[in-house]
């Protein structure tokens, strides 16, 4: 995936991933050698960090990112992409960096570390993968493009313990059993219609 040439560039990026002039050193590198959508993907994304969402191109220019992250190789993708950290424990948000580009890189390209909380941060490429990942605790970061919704993390946590509470596991009730209740006895007949 990556050539020694593209892997020295990732080290001089992630070490100082806020000098985006390295991203754009690469950039030019990759348009040298023939890989014009990488390019253009790391150029767009330095844009987008200098725009703000209430201005016209910042729109455009998330919606080439779209189109470029859905035709990029997803692990390319994780070592550049910016997402917002999420599901970190609210002591360390004032010391947590809280960005995807500032972590310390590990040995899989979709895991960083977080120094502040001492924590491991996974990079998502979909939203239940992120909820797999907050239900175990774990800090995530989620691709930019993902389709999201308020709440969407707590989401399904939120839905296992209302339906724990419904149905509490001391009533016998088995997964996949439907409980009818007891059945209701026949209707007493009249007397007359005993003879």
């Amino acid at each position: 995936m990556f050539t020694i040439e593209d892997k020295s560039f990732l080290r001089t990026i992630l070490a100082n991933p806020s000098d985006l002039t390295a991203w754009l050193v690469y950039a030019d590198w990759l348009d040298e050698h023939d890989n014009p959508l990488h390019a253009e993907f790391l150029r767009l994304e330095v844009r987008l960090g200098q725009l703000r969402n209430t201005q016209l191109e910042w729109y455009t220019v998330e919606a080439r990112l779209r189109e470029l992250r859905a035709e990029l190789d997803p692990k390319w993708v994780a070592v550049f992409d910016r997402p917002e950290i999420e599901n970190c424990d609210n002591v360390f948000r004032f010391k947590c960096p809280k960005q995807w580009e500032k972590l310390k890189p590990v040995d899989t390209p979709t895991v960083r570390h977080c120094g502040a909380c001492q924590k491991n941060v996974y990079f998502c490429h979909t939203l239940p993968e992120a909820q797999d990942h907050a239900r175990e605790g774990h800090c995530v970061a989620i691709q930019l493009d993902v389709l999201r919704y308020p709440g969407d993390l707590a989401f399904r946590r939120q839905v296992l313990e209302m339906l724990a509470e419904q149905f509490p596991p001391d009533d016998g009730m088995v997964m996949g059993m439907i409980n009818f209740g007891e059945p209701e006895p026949e209707p007493r007949r009249p007397w007359w219609k005993f003879w």
